[in-house]
């Protein structure tokens, strides 16, 4: 994989595993426009490189995978390289269900609103003792809409659905190293 330089994203292969982490650890790795976009790219290049086997999501820094959108960042108002006005979040959520690659969250510390919806879409997602999963959606009056990713039918087409990969699994921290 030819490595591309990113600002807000770390993205490394090594002995075919994809290790893509959000590095954004001063604003609880939430994710802005620019965030998307790079997940976007690092997904396709990764979920179709044929030395790839499996991708690994993270989040920079042990307080947080990711708190969901970056409330801080232009009040929603993004309008992206590709044209894309507001966040393309949408599409990262699709190629993490899409790409012909198993997608593993590694998740410690805060996964809070859309962060939470990442680590629910990906295939298996492992969590440290300290992870904390939530939305915040509603407490203000609104939700986050899963169906159209975790309903029987959407399942049913998943890449791993008939393996049952799904899964939320609690590791120690003896079991898993988390630097």
């Amino acid at each position: 994989m030819s490595e591309t330089p990113y600002e807000h994203l770390i993205v490394e292969t090594k002995n075919n595993v994809a290790t893509i982490t959000i590095n954004r650890p001063e604003v609880l790795n939430s994710f802005n426009g620019q965030t998307c976009e790079e997940l976007i790219m690092a997904f396709t290049r990764a979920g179709w490189d044929k030395e790839v086997g499996v991708i690994v999501l993270t989040g920079a820094g042990d307080r947080a995978f990711c708190a969901g959108g970056d409330q801080s960042d232009k009040a929603g108002a993004y309008v992206g390289a590709r044209g894309t006005v507001g966040m393309p979040v949408e599409e990262v959520q699709s190629l993490i269900r899409d790409v012909p690659k198993p997608v593993i969250a590694r998740v410690r510390g805060y996964a809070i609103g859309g962060g939470n919806v990442l680590a629910a879409l990906c295939d298996l997602t492992i969590a440290s003792e300290n992870a904390i999963f939530g939305q915040v959606g509603p407490r203000m009056g609104s939700t986050q809409d899963l169906a159209p990713h975790t309903s029987p039918e959407s399942l049913a087409k998943r890449k791993h659905a008939n393996s049952g990969i799904c899964a939320v699994v609690t590791l120690l921290k003896k079991r898993w190293t988390w630097d």
